[in-house]
């Protein structure tokens, strides 16, 4: 307790002179000091005397504007917990608004995929029964249906999965056809959605094929390849090249019938760079790592590649170009005789001449490896291509 509550009567009314400017007093207090002093002051003094002040005293046994004071602190203590609980309350309710919006937007989206998952299975179930009857009738009205129901499938994310339910590797080789006639016209269709397309249409039909492709098959993937080549590039010829322990004759016949249909150049670049930017791929169907071909040519891979070089392309990229030559020389050293490997070595200093010149030292080097009879023309066009280059400087 404050020493002050010991201080006589007289002295309590000097304190509360000097602070009456900064509380308010109450008239009961200046009562009890004006009119009964001397009561007080015996009071105080028994006090003293039987020394009774305990360190926890009850607000009652306090002096009087004590009490008022502690009751002003309370009410403010409770004001100020009022006050708190305000603002937990419009916290909790601004988190509860936002939990609420959080769970609206969660069941609105969930219903809309629901509704959309809904009206993908009916346009899949829809397709299948026009496949069948296309197959069994051939109606021009089934065709016209089947095609605007296709693209709008075709325009839809996430194609693996519709195209899985729907089966589409097992259709009808003339329905392929239709179907493709026609989405290689559009320019608003998704270029990985022609990848996803080629992968499980022509990709599974064509590693089944175990003796001569068809003709009607073999024409349409040329023609799809003069609009849609870098889609039959990743979608087809990458996946039948680098994820296949080896390229028999039915798939070689494929590819090569592709490659020579009239690519654009863009799509052969894209073809030789996603060959040689590495060597070898891990093949997730079988669970193990399979050779691209590209370290160890056979057969098949060096007619791949004589296909390449004979069209006609710019190739600027040097470091992929090296690769090349790097594995050209290789594959020299082990087979010097190779005819299509010297066929290849002249399609580089003929007709890819303006894009080798920055390499006719290595290709000279590869050269003298080969031991076919074409070894001195092509010794010879390196040594005029050198002295031409010599005097452009």
């Amino acid at each position: 307790m404050s020493n002050n509550c010991l201080l006589s009567a007289k002295e309590w009314k000097e304190k509360l002179s000097l602070n009456k400017n900064l509380f308010p007093i109450d008239p009961a207090i200046k009562e009890i000091f004006n009119n009964d002093s001397q009561s007080l002051d015996n009071f105080v003094q028994w006090i003293k005397e039987n020394n009774e002040i305990q360190p926890t005293v009850s607000s009652d046994s306090l002096p009087i504007f004590i009490s008022l004071k502690r009751k002003r602190r309370k009410i403010t203590d409770q004001n100020q917990q009022k006050q708190i609980s305000k603002v937990d309350n419009e916290r909790n309710l601004d988190a509860d608004v936002v939990s609420t919006d959080i769970s609206s937007n969660e069941v609105i989206e969930s219903t809309e995929d629901r509704v959309k998952w809904s009206l993908n299975l009916e346009l899949l179930q829809n397709l299948k029964i026009l496949f069948e009857q296309i197959t069994r009738f051939g109606k021009e009205s089934d065709i016209k249906e089947l095609l605007s129901k296709f693209n709008n499938l075709i325009r839809l994310p996430h194609l693996h999965e519709s195209f899985e339910k729907l089966e589409i590797s097992q259709i009808d080789d003339k329905i392929l056809e239709i179907l493709c006639n026609d989405i290689v016209q559009h320019e608003d269709i998704m270029y990985q959605n022609y990848v996803v397309f080629f992968k499980f249409t022509f990709l599974e039909k064509v590693r089944l094929i175990t003796s001569k492709p068809s003709r009607d098959l073999l024409s349409t993937l040329s023609k799809i390849a003069k609009s849609k080549g870098k889609s039959i590039v990743y979608g087809l010829l990458l996946p039948l090249i680098k994820e296949s322990r080896e390229i028999a004759r039915p798939q070689l016949e494929v590819i090569t019938r592709i490659i020579n249909g009239g690519m654009s150049e863009e799509s052969i670049v894209s073809l030789i760079i996603e060959l040689f930017s590495d060597f070898r791929i891990f093949n997730e169907s079988v669970g193990e790592t399979l050779p691209n071909h590209l370290e160890n040519w056979d057969d098949s891979m060096i007619e791949i590649l004589f296909s390449i070089f004979n069209q006609k392309f710019q190739f600027e990229n040097s470091n992929i170009f090296k690769k090349f030559l790097y594995h050209l020389n290789l594959n020299l050293e082990s087979q010097p005789n190779n005819q299509k490997l010297g066929q290849i070595l002249l399609l580089l200093v003929t007709r890819h001449s303006e894009s080798i010149m920055d390499h006719l030292e290595e290709i000279k080097v590869a050269a003298e490896k080969s031991t076919t009879f074409m070894k001195k023309s092509i010794l010879g066009k390196i040594n005029s291509l050198t002295k031409k280059r010599i005097s452009h400087k």
